[in-house]
């Protein structure tokens, strides 16, 4: 008998996986594969959608492992999806609908590699149906908290605020690369990343994972590192966090509400995830923590299902956040995939066989929630090519990767002639907590300066090892001395005695709360408010170097003469920043989002925009380890609707400290020639905008130019909305024309609005259309959004809708 089942199976593989003809047996597809018959020689498995799945008995006895139906790898990854989920029982089912839960921790393991570890950063596979286990991290800015402790090396990128401020897809390109090769090489299928909320005001806590204040902006960058991710054909990237989760607030973003109009909704905070999805193709979403206009974001059937797979056409699969889910059932029917907890709460089989039991739902909605990951999975590749073992990982071509982004992220503020520094300084005083001014700034996780909860970096270069080797480099070896200004009557008289003061401030946001000042906090037990302008006026020839997510209040500006933002520019901290300090590198770096003028203005003007007001409904509450439910619920009002950032500003004729845009150069650029002109090719229509830019100085630097769009007043939009941008570098008194393409079906939707069904009704939001006028438009070019020396105007003419829908 067992003879006689080992020839069967033999003459199955012949007659599917080698091509056979197999023509007097059974019907074969394309691929010779059988249709009547499944690889096992049962009937092969239909599925009734009002039904549910209908198991293949002992699937897994009778074929052995990799000759089943799914395991084919010729066959397209939707059959192998559906074959597998076939031959599933329920219970199997149910167990790859939630992360393996947290056990004990053996923390002395090699590093690396590491044996993989019970951490919960998985699915545990199932070896019979060959069913890979799936693995997870986080990183979008260098790949930390997976499923293996102590973590492996890897490359600490910049803040991802940072990204968006080169202003350059070509290198957030390469940076996805770098986190795609990175989470392979340690042998995890799935990226939990890029972070693409809105930094809506500049008390998020989590501002410096996100990329900026534009929505155009921030879907443009992040499209090319999901592309870059997902370039390998072996990762999944995770978009996060959908959608409406711009604050932290004080731990209460497990249970806070977010109630965003529906055009801004669409316009405003969808608009990144929806060019993700359609130009980028990111196999997977996380769905976020708000209760998002009356539902809960991963229960809400218009968020997960009307707008994200029926208008946008996503086939991939969604995660919850941690704690997350509010439900079984609502979660189940609004389509998210797993339950990530650190036990599962909602998705337990229990729950679910009752629910079934009851009638609320089918076995046919669970395997809807597992066919888009097992889709992507074969897709990916995950059936076919083990991942238990890790792979080398070429540190020194990633490392390059991210001084580039580095290097072009850092933004001149300000310069009074002080920068870049001469050579020929005789001294200098680098003076700052130890978190910016001691080691390397990595993008913080927990707010802790004592502990490093950041990615495991293969090195670092401290701020005092970068200017002695540039001024190495150039032939000096003048002294660079340390003081962390916690005695600031110590740091103003080694400011005193040097020839130039380098003074480096920053803040310490972290997730789970917002920031309580948009002060210089005190950090390493430094008073930094007090700090600068001591310095400041103890050496005339003071630059301030900002490692921020952002926006802070400055009142010493006035009195500094150079001022940079940097970020948290990662491992390469010291190199990057003291190259553009001296000039090595000529800073290109552009604002991604708007410095203000005070702690309340703009999105974050009203206590009911931000943090919001606490409303009865018993939704309440800290959320993560107390889930006790009744308290008052904080919920935040986007009632500047479509007025976010730059916009704001514009609308309301304010000016900032600096604009969105915003960077200077250590040369000069001029602007001319302006020429706009629409074509319609293949039934689109596409407007090209040219344009010459001269490099008018006498260094060679790089420019990114930024084209901003004005709609018809019948849009009822705000005066300007970024639609393109292009870096470009030239030589001293080079000149270059520029192009750039705004296609009208672009997934931006760069001349459209959103027309909400109904306004009024919030529950309503997902329901309306794109409506696209046909014109007057008018074209700005310039430098930052509040300096565009071009204009010109171009009109879209009759059946301009038609002629713009993605």
């Amino acid at each position: 008998m067992k003879r006689f089942w080992s020839v069967f199976a033999l003459w199955v593989l012949l007659i599917s996986g080698l091509g056979v003809d197999g023509a007097a047996f059974a019907q074969t597809d394309e691929l010779g594969q059988p249709t009547d018959l499944d690889v096992d020689g049962a009937a092969f498995a239909q599925t009734d959608p009002d039904a549910g799945s209908t198991a293949v008995p002992q699937v897994q006895q009778q074929v052995p492992l990799g000759q089943q139906r799914w395991m084919n790898g010729r066959l397209p990854a939707a059959l192998r999806a559906d074959a597998l989920l076939g031959a599933m029982t329920l219970d199997q089912k149910l167990q790859q609908i939630y992360n393996l839960p947290v056990v004990n921790i053996d923390l002395l393991d090699e590093n690396p590699p590491c044996e993989f570890q019970r951490v919960g950063r998985h699915i545990e596979g199932i070896p019979e149906l060959g069913i890979p286990t799936f693995r997870f991290a986080n990183g979008g800015t260098g790949i930390r908290g997976g499923d293996c402790l102590p973590e492996p090396t890897a490359t600490a990128l910049p803040s991802a605020v940072a990204s968006a401020a080169t202003f350059d897809q070509q290198v957030n390109y390469e940076w996805g690369q770098v986190l795609g090769a990175e989470i392979r090489s340690w042998a995890h299928q799935s990226l939990w990343g890029p972070g693409i909320n809105m930094i809506r005001t500049p008390w998020g806590g989590r501002n410096h994972e996100y990329m900026s204040e534009d929505p155009y902006l921030t879907g443009a960058i992040v499209t090319q590192q999901v592309l870059g991710i997902q370039s390998n054909g072996k990762t999944h990237a995770t978009i996060k966090h959908f959608v409406g989760n711009e604050s932290e607030y004080q731990s209460e973003r497990w249970t806070a509400a977010s109630r965003i109009p529906s055009r801004a909704m669409h316009e405003i905070y969808l608009l990144p995830f929806e060019m993700a999805i359609r130009d980028g193709k990111a196999a997977s979403v996380m769905c976020a923590f708000p209760y998002l206009n009356n539902q809960w974001a991963c229960e809400s059937s218009p968020l997960l299902n009307q707008t994200l797979r029926q208008r946008w056409g996503f086939d991939g699969y969604i995660v919850s956040d941690r704690r997350a889910l509010h439900s079984t059932v609502a979660s189940i029917l609004a389509g998210t995939g797993f339950e990530l907890d650190f036990l599962p709460k909602y998705y337990t089989p229990s729950l679910i066989k009752a629910a079934i039991q009851a009638g609320q739902i089918t076995e046919s909605n669970i395997d809807a929630l597992l066919r888009p990951r097992y889709l992507k999975m074969f897709q990916f590749g995950h059936f076919d090519e083990k991942y238990d073992t890790f792979l080398p990982t070429d540190f020194a071509a990633n490392a390059a990767v991210g001084r580039r982004a580095a290097e072009g992220s850092i933004v001149l503020l300000k310069n009074d002639g002080l920068l870049p520094l001469s050579q020929n300084v005789r001294s200098i005083a680098l003076i700052g907590p130890n978190w910016f001014a001691g080691r390397a700034s990595m993008p913080p996780r927990n707010g802790d300066p004592d502990e490093i909860t950041n990615v495991i970096a293969p090195y670092t270069i401290t701020p005092q090892q970068g200017l002695q080797r540039t001024l190495q480099s150039l032939g000096s070896s003048a002294p660079v001395t340390y003081n962390s200004g916690a005695n600031i009557d110590a740091a103003v008289q080694a400011a005193r005695q040097a020839d130039v003061a380098v003074v480096m401030v920053g803040d310490n946001p972290r997730e789970t709360v917002d920031k309580t000042t948009l002060a210089l906090p005190v950090i390493n037990g430094v008073n930094q408010e007090q700090l600068v302008p001591a310095i400041l006026a103890a050496n005339p020839n003071t630059v301030v170097v900002l490692k921020t997510e952002g926006m802070v209040l400055m009142p010493w500006l006035p009195q500094a003469r150079a001022l940079i933002e940097a970020w948290y520019p990662g491992q390469d901290d010291g190199d990057v920043v003291a190259n553009v300090l001296f000039g090595v590198t000529n800073p290109s770096g552009k604002l991604p989002v708007t410095f203000g003028n005070t702690a309340k203005e703009a999105a974050y003007e009203t206590d009911a925009q931000y943090p919001g007001i606490r409303v009865a409904n018993g939704l309440g509450g800290k959320g993560f380890f107390d889930t006790t439910a009744g308290g008052e619920q904080l919920t935040a009002e986007y009632s500047e609707n479509l007025l976010v950032g730059y916009r704001w500003y514009q609308a309301r004729n304010v000016q900032p400290v600096f604009p969105f845009g915003h960077g200077l150069s250590y040369t000069t650029f001029a602007y001319r020639d302006i020429n706009v002109t629409s074509a319609n090719t293949g039934g689109r229509t596409v407007v090209t905008v040219t344009y010459t830019i001269t490099n008018t100085g006498g260094r060679a630097g790089k420019e990114a130019s930024q084209v901003y769009l004005t709609l018809p007043t019948e849009a009822r939009e705000p005066s300007k909305r970024l639609v393109g941008f292009q870096k470009v570098e030239l030589q001293p008194g080079q000149s270059q024309q520029v192009s750039v393409t705004i296609d009208c079906a672009a997934s931006n939707h760069p001349f459209s609005y959103f027309q909400p069904a109904d306004e009024s009704r919030l529950e309503e939001w997902a329901n309306g259309d794109w409506v696209t006028p046909a014109g007057p438009f008018t074209v700005h070019v310039g430098t930052s959004s509040a300096q565009t020396p071009l204009q010109s105007q171009v009109m879209l003419g009759a059946n301009a809708a038609r002629r713009c829908q993605p």
